[in-house]
C-alpha cells in the first residue's frame, strides 16, 4: 500500500533481485567489468526482472514500513565506485495516514514531511541517481521528475515487493542477510533494523517531527505481505 514510486535516472542502474527461489545470491558486478557507470545493470530485462523487499514495524498507532533495494554495483566512473549497493526507504504512517519519509543517500537518511512530496496516491515518488561527482543515492522527486521518467517504461515503478515473512523460506531470507554485501548494508536485516528506524527517525534534521513509537518492538506488525510466487525472480545473468 504504501511502496515508493519509483524513477531511475539515465546515469543510474535498475535495482535487482539479490536472491532467488532457490537461495542463489546475486554475484554483484565489478566496477572495472564496464567503462559505463551503467554497463550492464541499465537493461529493460533488469527494470522488469525487479524485487523490492520490505518489513514493517508498528506500534503505539504508528507503523514504520521500510523498502529495501539492491543495486549491482554503483560506479562513478572508471574503476572507481564499488560492488553492491543497498538503499532504502521508510514511510511512517499514523493511524494508517502517512506522515513522513525517510530516503538513504550515502548511509545516512534524510526525512521529509509527506505534504511536502510529490506522491501518487499512497506512494511517495523517489528517484534513484548519481550525487554530483559521487555515488548513487535516492532523493525526493523534484517537479522535473514528475513530468517526464528517464526509465524505459517512462512512467512511475513499482518492483514486484517480497516482505519480510514473503521469502520461499526463512533459510533463503537468512542467507540474503547474513551475506556480506561488502560497504553496503541490509538496513531490514535483524542486526540493523531498530537502529536503521531510529536513524532514519533523527534524519529529521532541524525541523521537529513527531514519531511517537518505539524502534524495538512489534505490536501488530503485518506481514508485509505473504509470499506469491510470481512476486520472486529469478537471477539474469
Amino acid at each position: 500500500m504504501w511502496q515508493p514510486a519509483m524513477d531511475f535516472d539515465t546515469d543510474s542502474c535498475y535495482n535487482t533481485p539479490a536472491i532467488d527461489r532457490h537461495g542463489n545470491l546475486n554475484l554483484g558486478k565489478s566496477v572495472c567489468e564496464s567503462p559505463s557507470i551503467i554497463g550492464g545493470c541499465r537493461d529493460q530485462s533488469d527494470l522488469e526482472n525487479n524485487n523490492v523487499y520490505s518489513r514493517a514495524r508498528c506500534n503505539n498507532g504508528w507503523c514504520a514500513y521500510m523498502y529495501g533495494y539492491y543495486f549491482e554495483k554503483d560506479q562513478i566512473a572508471g574503476c572507481r565506485g564499488h560492488m553492491h549497493d543497498w538503499e532504502h526507504i521508510v514511510v511512517f504512517v499514523h493511524d494508517s495516514v502517512p506522515k513522513y519519509v525517510s530516503a538513504s543517500a550515502h548511509g545516512r537518511y534524510e526525512m521529509r514531511a509527506w505534504k511536502d512530496l510529490f506522491v501518487d496516491g499512497t506512494h511517495v515518488k523517489i528517484v534513484y541517481h548519481k550525487d554530483g561527482r559521487g555515488t548513487h543515492a535516492f532523493r525526493f522527486a523534484k517537479a522535473d521528475d514528475d513530468a517526464v521518467q528517464e526509465n524505459h517504461i517512462g512512467k512511475w515503478f513499482y518492483g514486484d515487493l517480497v516482505g519480510w515473512n514473503g521469502f520461499p523460506s526463512v533459510a533463503v531470507r537468512n542467507k540474503m542477510t547474513a551475506k556480506s554485501w561488502g560497504s553496503a548494508k541490509i538496513d531490514f536485516k535483524d542486526e540493523r533494523f531498530k537502529d536503521s528506524l531510529e536513524n532514519a527517525i533523527v534524519a529529521q534534521g532541524n525541523t521537529p517531527y513527531v514519531i511517537d513509537m518505539r524502534t524495538d518492538i512489534d505490536v501488530g506488525s503485518p506481514g508485509m505481505p505473504a509470499h506469491c510466487s510470481d512476486h520472486f525472480w529469478p537471477l539474469e545473468d
